[in-house]
């Protein structure tokens, strides 16, 4: 197989419907990878990893699946959106270290890893985490409106908020261009922090600010898929305005 494909990493309590607009853009140019998650995405009855070496190895186990199938490593972009871009990254740099590399790393809302606050969120008791995470504005209001639906969802917040506080934070230097998305007023991803994942990355690299806060990065599906689709050269409408 040697078309263009895209592997998209969810958020902190997301999965493979977090990023359901822009899929539905990249599918009209490749196939997309969306790895099944525990706690959530039909695995429901296994316990949410709360490390992140676990949690990428779980990932990466799934992304060694597809290459399996014979897709090709330099036609794969990598997305991610705040823990998703620390996973993408992470997924980039295994690739590399195996010697074959991708096509390109688009990271959105996130530092890089080296740059990663020490937040312990995941001690907060469930309210005052659920609180902390609502003010991020990433939190859909279908879960905050149904209780039981919450109560769900906590314990997975909780796990993936551990996973990122146990990232090693080491600094990753990638051969491949890497494009990254911010808001100007995103208090997890400062203008100073997203501008360095340029010179983390290769040839062609790339940032852009957008106005808002972490939420409004996440809001902007379009543009997003626009830097994927630009960092897989693929015209397109969307494309042209990346």
């Amino acid at each position: 197989m040697t078309g263009n494909w895209f592997a998209l990493y969810p958020p902190v309590g997301g999965g493979r419907g977090a990023y359901s607009r822009m899929v539905e853009e990249l599918r009209e140019h490749g196939q997309c990878h969306l790895p099944a998650l525990a706690g959530r995405d039909g695995r429901f009855a296994q316990t949410a990893a709360a490390r992140f070496t676990d949690l990428a190895d779980d990932l990466w186990h799934q992304l060694e699946a597809e290459l399996g199938l014979g897709r090709a490593p330099d036609r794969l972009v990598l997305f991610g959106f705040s823990m998703g871009a620390l996973i993408a990254t992470e997924m980039a740099a295994r690739l590399q270290q195996r010697g074959t590399g991708v096509r390109g790393l688009v990271v959105a809302g996130c530092p890089p890893p080296h740059l990663l606050a020490g937040r312990a969120v995941h001690t907060l008791p469930d309210e005052e985490l659920t609180v902390a995470l609502t003010a991020q504005g990433t939190v859909p209001r279908i879960v905050l409106d149904d209780p039981e639906l919450l109560s769900t969802m906590v314990p997975v917040w909780r796990a993936d908020c551990a996973a990122v506080a146990s990232h090693p934070r080491r600094p990753v230097i990638l051969d491949c261009p890497v494009h990254a998305l911010g808001g100007t007023e995103d208090p997890l991803a400062s203008e100073a922090d997203l501008a360095v994942w340029p010179r983390l990355g290769g040839v062609g690299s790339s940032v852009r600010l957008l106005p808002g806060d972490h939420a409004a990065v996440l809001d902007r599906q379009d543009l997003m898929a626009a830097a994927v689709l630009a960092a897989a050269d693929c015209p397109s409408e969307v494309g042209t305005r990346w």
